[in-house]
Parts: structure tokens; C-alpha cells; sequence
């Protein structure tokens, strides 16, 4: 696929999200194709009890991998501190996608059910930190819950509440090794320990503490678009690898890296 005909397919998804999202409220659906969409669209939230733990640079470095992929992407930003939103802001305008939306918790049904009548592929939901009511509703809606977690006491102290939240609903949660020092192996063992504790499973992938990831965030960017060739672009596209596998995401399109 040539990088023109790569983002006329995003800016079709673009105007497929954005049209379903303005005029939703007077569409009748039938039941029958409201559950095909539902099927359809998978929804991942990203959790856990305790700020600082990447949770944002995760949605966005996955929903962003996912769009390269040819796949129709949303963010839903339920953190009040908005930092998606602000992201998708900074984001040039030659990059359409993913697509991020503020949504609070009352109005999260009517978000989601938006995104899939207009067909969207995968629904990212970036939740807030510390005891809120904004994380059980983001988990509830989850077809997979990610808890990104770093090598810090405060992170291994709040893993169990969202370990518990996750099985109280019913869904399958993995632990996202996050913020791990590139030497340091014991970190990682660490993470993968205390969520075994909580018979949680851990991605084969650990995301090491990198600086493009901040350095991509202030341009509206990711790793994997700022530095392709970098260890964290890879990390991220190795993770995206086995998210995409573990939800069964497929596209039509054949994308082709451009070098």
C-alpha cells in the first residue's frame, strides 16, 4: 500500500468515526446489526490503582501502532487531567489517527456505542489513577483489561485492587511490565512476581524506561513514529504484536513498513 493510499484510508476512518459521533442520536439500528458491530469493535482498558504508571503512554503508543496497521482506532480519555486529549492535539495534522475523545462515566455507553456504529476496529480507554468510578465502568466494558506496571512499591501495592476489580467483573486482565531500567533484569522479575501473586499473567514483552517516549509525547508523536528504528518503537510493536493476537484484530489492508 502506498502512503497515499495509507492515509485515505485513515482519513475515510477519520470521517466514519467523526460522522457516526455528530449524528448517532438519530440513527435507528436494528438489534441484530447493533450485536454484529459489538462483536466486532474490541475494547482494552488501561488500569491500574496508582499514578505515574504509563498508563497514557500506553493506549497511545498501542492505539497508534494499531492505526499504522490499517485498523480504525479510538482513545477514550476518561482522565480528568485530559493528557490523551492534549496529546491528539499536539498531533500533526498528517496523522489522523487514532482519534481521542474525553468521555466522562455517565456518558461512556453512548461513547462506545458511537465508535461502533461507525465501525471502529479497537476502543483504547485511558482511565484516571487512585480510587475512582471511572475505572470499574472502563473495566466493566472491557473485552481485556492492561495494568501497565513499574518497578515501584506503589505500583505492587495498588496491583491487587485492580487485580480484584478485573475478576469481580469478569475479565480477563495481563500485567504490562512498564518503566523497567534497560539493565536491569531483577526489575522485571520483580513485576512479574508480584503479578503472579495475584494470578495475573504478564506480557512476554517488558516496555523499558526510554526517553523518545517523552520526547515523542511533547511533539504528539509515539516512539515507534519519532525513533522507528529505537529499542522502545520495537518493544511497542512487539507488544502491539501480541495484543493484536490475543484479540483476534485483523485488517483487509496489507500495510507495508516504509522505510
Amino acid at each position: 500500500m502506498t502512503i497515499c493510499a495509507k492515509w485515505h484510508l485513515c482519513i475515510c476512518a477519520v470521517d466514519r468515526i467523526g460522522e457516526a459521533m455528530e449524528f448517532c442520536h438519530s440513527a435507528v439500528v436494528h438489534t441484530r446489526t447493533m450485536e454484529r458491530m459489538h462483536m466486532s469493535t474490541k475494547i482494552v482498558a488501561v488500569t491500574i490503582n496508582k499514578g505515574g504508571a504509563g498508563k497514557t503512554m500506553l493506549a497511545r503508543s498501542l492505539a497508534t501502532a494499531a492505526a499504522a496497521a490499517g485498523l480504525t482506532v479510538l482513545i477514550i480519555d476518561m482522565d480528568t487531567q485530559q493528557n490523551s486529549t492534549n496529546w491528539r492535539r499536539r498531533r500533526p495534522d498528517d496523522r489522523p489517527l487514532p482519534l481521542v475523545q474525553f468521555t466522562t462515566e455517565n456518558d461512556l455507553e453512548e461513547a462506545l456505542t458511537r465508535a461502533r456504529m461507525a465501525a471502529c476496529d479497537l476502543i483504547i480507554i485511558d482511565t484516571p489513577p487512585g480510587r475512582s468510578t471511572e475505572a470499574p465502568a472502563a473495566v466493566e466494558a472491557a473485552d481485556l483489561v492492561l495494568i501497565p506496571c513499574p518497578p515501584e512499591v506503589e505500583a505492587f501495592e495498588g496491583l491487587p485492587r485492580t487485580a480484584r476489580l478485573a475478576r469481580t467483573t469478569g475479565k480477563p486482565a495481563v500485567v504490562v511490565a512498564n518503566f523497567v531500567q534497560p539493565s536491569s533484569r531483577s526489575e522485571e522479575e520483580a513485576i512479574r512476581a508480584v503479578a503472579a501473586a495475584q494470578g495475573l499473567s504478564t506480557v512476554p514483552v517488558a516496555l523499558h524506561r526510554f526517553n523518545v517516549h517523552r520526547d515523542g509525547s511533547l511533539r504528539g508523536l509515539t516512539a515507534q513514529e519519532l525513533q522507528p528504528d529505537s529499542r522502545a518503537a520495537s518493544e511497542i510493536g512487539l507488544l502491539w504484536e501480541w495484543l493484536s493476537s490475543e484479540l483476534q484484530l485483523t485488517t483487509g489492508a496489507t500495510v507495508h513498513k516504509v522505510a
